[in-house]
């Protein structure tokens, strides 16, 4: 099980296994990568599902890993712009979006644009990097803070970071419902040594290049 599959199966083992009647049946799977998420959902329970991702060599390599596991008629993947979605209102029940935020440099629009294709009593699940949430009494983070922020940005090219509250609070202007947040650093943390690791080694990096990582448009 890879670890998109991992992280799925976590998020959904009590609101789905414990529940058959929440099982979501048209799924957007938004900054889909290569499509783990997407095929982890579609196989596991039956739903419908659309990736979609800024860069074709992802899009690629998640369609041709769909028809290898024969879930074709379930997973799709293509090219779209996560901030300007081709979808109608309210297209799907659930709206996944497995560490894209963090690539998006409007994180309103970005909100507003999950809200908009969730149909009415649908599900929107974030899984973001964010910065930690500032005290009462603090405007902004630390300077030593905001330095290792900018360095991590421009490794990865990422536009600025927001706290998990300030996503709350862009959920909460849309009139959203049963919102919950939830911080994992304990639990992601020990894992990026090894991320570094295999990512130095030559067929980690080879790796990458195959499934558009090193791409400077990953991620949405």
């Amino acid at each position: 099980m890879n670890s998109n599959s991992s992280g799925t199966s976590s998020l959904y083992k009590f609101q789905v296994e414990e529940d058959p009647t929440k099982r979501p049946k048209s799924v957007v799977d938004v900054g889909c990568g290569i499509g783990g998420s997407s095929r982890y959902i579609a196989s596991k329970f039956g739903a419908k599902c659309q990736g979609i991702t800024l860069s074709p060599v992802q899009a690629q390599r998640a369609n041709a890993l769909a028809a290898a596991q024969g879930l074709s008629d379930k997973a799709s993947f293509q090219v779209t712009d996560a901030l300007e979605q081709p979808f109608p209102d309210g297209q799907f029940d659930l709206v996944w979006s497995m560490e894209s935020g963090e690539h998006m440099p409007d994180k309103a629009k970005f909100v507003n644009e999950l809200a908009r294709v969730t149909a009415p009593g649908g599900t929107i699940i974030i899984v973001t990097w964010c910065h930690r949430d500032l005290a009462p009494t603090e405007e902004s983070l630390q300077p030593w803070e905001k330095e290792l922020l900018n360095k991590i940005c421009d490794s990865f090219y990422l536009p600025a970071w927001c706290s998990t509250a300030e996503y709350v609070k862009l959920l909460q202007s849309l009139s959203l419902q049963d919102i919950k947040a939830e911080d994992w650093s304990q639990y992601v943390a020990p894992f990026w040594p090894a991320v570094i690791r295999s990512a130095l080694t030559w067929k980690g990096l080879t790796s990458l290049l195959r499934s558009g990582k090193l791409d400077n448009s990953c991620g949405s």
